[in-house]
């Protein structure tokens, strides 16, 4: 049972949260004493921007939760969130998600069984929701664990005199925030044209932008999403560590601790669907200048190709590079799109052996000592 005495009147908390605001502590520690009063496990300030009812970016600071709780939420979880989606259509005011999104169904959500559930995080939760100019959501949310009792009539009482000083608060950070998600649309409009997926993560790995390839890759749950300490998750462990250290090595780039980028910095990423693994290249950015970046930015870039939509050397190109004649560019162009020697020799109407004999003078003219080796290498060019 809580104790209103814990807390100070709202008028005098209220003065506190627009201080938090001045000084620069931020509500989330500014809430804390209405946290203890509420006997909560863990807190958080949440800022959501929608755009046309389409999520595009969201903010989280967490009390209590670790920072790559926070990363993964923001950047992940939330799409599969149910409070995150009845939040967005419920109006202002106090709200007790165990009445919206019942217990029963919240315990069979992904976001319980395959991630809360596995460190006993936030089950029950209270928030006080604001809904801001241009598709901003705003929810101060407390949470207590599944061993907890649930949040009742009691702690509703205590926060709804609250309500009012908390929008206002919410709406202050809000209009604060407001550059820095310009300054993400701003990069995400520019990242929007290129069909390779872009994540751009600041020096702490966290995620500044993501363009709509990426997402649209993440969407189709096939070995690759968004989230994680790398900007990027998989559910392949070794992916996953070789993706880590490749971004923790093109941020030490960036300090000048390394001075050339590790060759773990390209990684694949396999695929349930067993089709050819997503490539990520990581690309360290130093003291970035340009139109939309935030001022000297320093982090690291993470560009994404599907392998299966790349497009495969042409002949022309692969004359050029290696000093071809027309037939072993072609030949060359065959094995780079996944045909064997004998059906280019059908498909041109050649001798196997006359073939055999192109793909000699291409393996001595690009220095490949077997078959597979030059496969390899026309697997790494495009265009």
């Amino acid at each position: 049972m809580i104790e209103p005495s814990h807390l100070s009147s709202p008028e005098a908390h209220a003065l506190d949260l627009y201080a938090s605001l001045v000084d620069g502590r931020g509500l989330t520690a500014a809430i804390e004493p209405v946290a203890r009063a509420l006997q909560t496990s863990t807190h958080a300030v949440h800022l959501m921007q929608y755009e046309r009812g389409v999520l595009r970016e969201s903010r989280c600071e967490g009390a209590g939760l670790a920072t790559e709780v926070t990363t993964d939420y923001q950047t992940h979880w939330i799409h599969r969130d149910p409070w995150a989606t009845a939040a967005s259509r419920h109006g202002e005011g106090v709200l007790n998600m165990d009445r919206v999104v019942p217990m029963r169904r919240y315990r069979a959500s992904a976001i319980w069984n395959e991630w809360k559930a596995k460190r006993d995080g936030a089950f029950h939760c209270l928030s006080a929701m604001m809904q801001g100019p241009d598709g901003m959501v705003g929810r101060i949310a407390f949470h207590r664990s599944a061993r907890a009792e649930p949040f009742g009539a009691a702690e509703e009482a205590l926060l709804t005199p609250l309500f009012l000083h908390l929008r206002r608060a919410l709406l202050m950070e809000a209009r604060l925030a407001a550059s820095g998600w310009q300054t993400a649309n701003a990069l995400r409009s520019g990242f929007a044209a290129l069909p390779q997926g872009v994540v751009l993560l600041d020096r702490h790995r966290r995620v500044v932008a993501t363009n709509p390839a990426v997402e649209a890759m993440a969407a189709q749950g096939d070995g690759l999403a968004l989230g994680g300490d790398s900007g990027l998750s998989t559910p392949n462990a070794q992916a996953r560590h070789a993706l880590s250290q490749a971004v923790g090595a093109a941020i030490q780039a960036t300090t000048g601790k390394v001075r050339m980028m590790p060759a773990a910095a390209g990684v694949a990423l396999p695929r349930r669907s067993g089709r050819p693994p997503y490539i990520v290249q990581v690309l360290p950015l130093r003291r970035i200048a340009a139109l939309g970046m935030p001022e000297d930015f320093t982090g690291a870039m993470l560009l994404v190709t599907d392998d299966s939509n790349r497009p495969r050397p042409r002949a022309p190109l692969l004359r050029q590079a290696f000093g071809l004649t027309p037939a072993e560019a072609l030949l060359a162009a065959a094995l780079a799109a996944g045909r064997t020697v004998a059906q280019h020799a059908a498909t041109r109407n050649i001798a196997v052996e006359t073939a055999r004999g192109h793909l000699a003078a291409v393996r001595r003219k690009t220095g490949c000592r077997s078959l597979a080796e030059l496969t390899a290498l026309l697997g790494r060019l495009s265009g």
